[in-house]
């Protein structure tokens, strides 16, 4: 045979023998895998159907159990009116939006969180308003919020914890000026604290009452907390603050146990609205007082 017939057969014999058997075990084994694959996914489908079947059907997840928690003001007995429809149902078929709305329509409900703690509890937290203010609405004293919301009546039991009362205003008055009580509280408290009355003044002002020197003060939003406090030093150098309240004449007895106080008011007002000073009007008929 020549070189030529030899080269000829070389390239005609099959190079690897067992390639073509080794392929096989390897589809084989893909094969395998997928199949595993797909039958624990099977599985998996199979065992969340069945859970889901058992906790819509089992009577251990009906609610026995409602707990809330942060509700300071609202009656007990109106959340209990609502949210005894839901003992009984199931657990998780319970819709929660469902009863973010029930209970969000009670006066001090701003904000629901709810919880279903397994197996038959559902947890209720309750985020009430805070009042800023009071409005009069149709003769009726009522909480006001931060976003300018009249939710509730004033109420014996809750009481007005020393809040500024918002007298003349209504619509975008009466935002403005609970936008001012809302900041100003959380700016500074202790001025805050001090108002006892406060009435919007176009374009921007506010005439307020001083719970403290017994009198009206005029003041825009800004700036109001250094020009205050350069009020009260004024009047303090000035010899304009009120005197120590004293007792009206009469004395005590047990059916009149403690006189009514008397407060010597020194100002008819102050006017805090211009830029580089202080206008303060002596309630004695004294000069004006700016500073």
């Amino acid at each position: 045979m020549n070189t030529l017939d030899n080269t000829a057969s070389r390239f005609l014999r099959p190079t690897d023998i067992a390639r073509p058997r080794n392929q096989r075990r390897i589809q084989v084994r893909r094969f395998l895998v997928i199949a595993r694959a797909v039958l624990l996914v099977a599985i998996a489908i199979a065992g969340g159907a069945w859970a889901y079947t058992r906790t819509q059907s089992d009577v251990r997840f009906a609610v026995k159990t409602i707990e809330i928690d942060g509700a300071l003001h609202t009656p007990r007995a109106d959340l209990d009116r609502i949210t005894s429809h839901y003992i009984g149902l199931n657990l998780f078929q319970i819709d929660i939006v469902r009863v973010q709305n029930d209970l969000g329509g009670l006066a001090w409900v701003s904000r629901i969180d709810i919880e279903k703690k397994v197996p038959n509890t559902l947890r209720i937290k309750i985020v009430e308003r805070k009042p800023v203010a009071l409005v009069r609405v149709n003769d009726t004293l009522r909480y006001a919020d931060e976003k300018g919301v009249a939710f509730a009546e004033l109420s014996p039991s809750v009481g007005d914890d020393d809040l500024p009362l918002i007298a003349n205003a209504s619509g975008e008055e009466l935002t403005r000026t609970i936008a001012f009580l809302a900041d100003l509280r959380h700016r500074d408290p202790n001025v805050y604290a001090r108002i006892s009355e406060v009435r919007p003044v176009p374009p921007r002002g506010f005439a307020v009452f001083d719970r403290q020197i017994h009198a009206l003060v005029y003041v825009n939003a800004d700036d109001v907390s250094a020009k205050w406090r350069s009020l009260y030093s004024i009047l303090e150098a000035e010899g304009l603050l009120p005197r120590h309240p004293e007792r009206s004449e009469g004395s005590p007895s047990p059916e009149r146990p403690f006189a009514p106080l008397r407060v010597t008011t020194r100002i008819a007002y102050a006017d805090l609205r211009f830029a580089d000073r202080v206008v303060i009007k002596p309630a004695e008929g004294a000069p004006n007082v700016q500073n």
